[in-house]
């Protein structure tokens, strides 16, 4: 007689939908992660507590879409405006942009932390394979000094498998959206180097200034990249939001 994954048993004879999982520290005892307590021979295996309650994710998903719309739109505006030398045009786009990006960057980790803690109902087995990082990453990697560089990737990629349908999807190669979103936002960075030069006088005294920034759409290069990389995350957001919401109802 086997023991499922889910506690229950099989009668000889019938099929076991999957494999079950084993504890490590168990030889061939597997877990119940949301069952009753598994015998097997002299071990007990204690039942796992169960996650927190799905969390609905279509309207923050909806906002979070929304507020990257408005971020490409503003990155391609400033970037025409750079080509053009519009200095002060230019100027007043980066900093709305800025000031709009705060909230936007804020969704969009709020966003990824529901949908990655939503994965352990959605894969509580993990036949997608195993988690790269723990839920809390989906916060902690963006700032992560030089992690933040590849970190959220990898949230990202353990909530795309994790939302899958196991039966009809299999783990394989990253998908291109995903691909060309970060490729687009790693390039927004390494594009968006601007140099500022300050003149002031003071006193009859001429003093000279000069400064780097650094940050997406920042340069006439980088802007097309961070409009790029907005778009792409706008339906990489879409698309797992519509995914979960289908499967959470489900």
């Amino acid at each position: 007689m086997a023991v499922q994954g889910d506690g229950g048993k099989v009668q000889p004879g019938q099929s076991q939908p999957y494999p079950a999982q084993r504890l490590p520290g168990y030889p061939g005892g597997p877990t119940a992660p949301h069952g009753p307590t598994a015998q097997h021979g002299p071990w007990t295996v204690p039942p796992a507590a169960p996650p927190a309650p799905p969390q609905p994710v279509t309207g923050l998903g909806n906002w979070t879409a929304g507020l990257l719309a408005g971020a490409a739109g503003l990155h391609v505006v400033g970037g025409l405006l750079m080509l053009l030398d519009a200095g002060p045009a230019a100027a007043v786009v980066l900093g709305l942009t800025s000031l709009w990006l705060v909230p936007c960057a804020v969704l969009v980790i709020v966003w990824l932390h529901r949908v990655r803690v939503n994965v352990e109902h959605l894969d509580p087995y993990r036949w997608a394979g195993p988690r790269r990082l723990a839920k809390g990453w989906a916060i902690g990697s963006w700032f992560v000094p030089v992690g933040f560089l590849w970190l959220p990737l990898q949230v990202v990629l353990d909530v795309w498998w994790g939302t899958a349908e196991p039966r009809r999807e299999r783990r394989g190669r990253t998908p291109l959206l995903i691909v060309a979103w970060w490729v687009c936002w790693l390039l927004s960075w390494f594009t968006g180097f601007r140099l500022t030069h300050t003149v002031k006088e003071i006193g009859g005294s001429t003093f000279a200034s000069h400064s780097v920034n650094v940050f997406p759409g920042n340069s006439p290069l980088s802007a097309p990249f961070a409009a790029a990389a907005a778009v792409l995350l706008l339906l990489l957001v879409r698309r797992v939001t519509t995914r979960q919401a289908s499967r959470l109802v489900g």
